[in-house]
């Protein structure tokens, strides 16, 4: 499997966690905080498996602002998901209001925004024939 495909079905398990994570809020049992305890911290490992990977294709590109887009792309994306955790834990479910959407909804556009990124600039390098092989 090469370097592109590996990432790719990261990506893919980063998406299923991240959907996973927005059922929750449509959710009233119990379970849910429990739930949204366990899906945070499958997206923070997820997310970080994706970095680990996908890191050094950037790194070793020898492409400064290939390599700063991604860091940027990622930092943002994690940089959301922090600030909506902490000021969101999972004990405040129950006050789900307009400003918890709002952060929820900056969480899924970062979310967006990365996988889309990283789906096109990979396939771009793809074509061009390089392997992401450091």
């Amino acid at each position: 499997m090469s370097d592109f495909q590996q990432v790719g079905r990261e990506l893919q398990s980063l998406e299923r966690v991240h959907a996973e994570l927005a059922g929750i809020a449509v959710r009233t049992d119990e379970r849910r905080r429990h739930d949204l305890i366990e899906l945070r911290r499958r997206f923070s490992e997820q997310l970080a498996e994706v970095g680990r990977l996908a890191e050094p294709i950037f790194e070793s590109r020898q492409d400064p602002s290939l390599a700063q887009a991604y860091r940027s792309h990622f930092s943002s994306l994690r940089s959301a998901a922090a600030a909506h955790q902490a000021q969101w834990p999972a004990v405040r479910i129950d006050e789900a209001s307009e400003l918890y959407r709002r952060s929820a909804v900056a969480v899924t556009e970062a979310h967006r925004g990365f996988v889309a990124w990283m789906r096109e600039t990979l396939s771009r390098l793809e074509k061009e024939g390089w392997s992401g092989a450091p």
